[in-house]
C-alpha cells in the first residue's frame, strides 16, 4: 500500500507526533511524508518527500485567528499551485494531520 502522511509544520506538536506515527505506518506500507509550513524546529528522523509552504494563520491580539491578516499575509496563489501539483492520485491512503495542501483535494 502506498501511503501519504501529510503533517502541518507550523509548529512542533504535529511534527513531534509524526516521530511516533511514521514508524508504525512504515509497517503497513510504503510511506511518503509531506510537511507544509516553515515554522517547525524539529529535525525529523525520516525523509520528507514534499516540503511545502502551505497555509498558516495569523493570530489576533485576543488570541483568535485573524482571518483577514491570515489571508493578506498568505501566499494564496502559491498555495493553490501546491494543491494542484501534489500527485494525490498516486496514493492508496492519505493521512492528514491538519495539513492544508493535501486537504485541498477534498474540496
Amino acid at each position: 500500500m502506498k501511503i501519504l502522511y501529510a503533517i502541518q509544520g507550523t509548529g512542533n506538536g504535529h511534527l513531534s507526533r509524526s516521530m511516533d506515527i511514521v514508524p508504525l505506518l512504515k509497517k503497513m506500507g510504503d510511506v511518503d511524508v509531506l510537511v507544509s509550513g516553515t515554522q517547525g524546529d524539529l529535525n525529523l528522523p525520516f525523509p520528507v518527500k514534499y516540503k511545502l509552504h502551505g497555509f498558516g494563520f495569523i493570530f489576533g491580539k485576543s488570541g483568535g485567528v485573524d482571518l483577514w491578516a491570515s489571508f493578506f499575509k498568505s501566499r494564496f496563489r502559491k498555495f493553490i499551485k501546491e494543491i494542484k501539483a501534489l500527485p494525490i492520485d498516486k496514493y492508496d491512503l492519505v493521512i492528514n494531520d491538519f495539513e492544508p495542501v493535501s486537504a485541498g483535494h477534498v474540496i
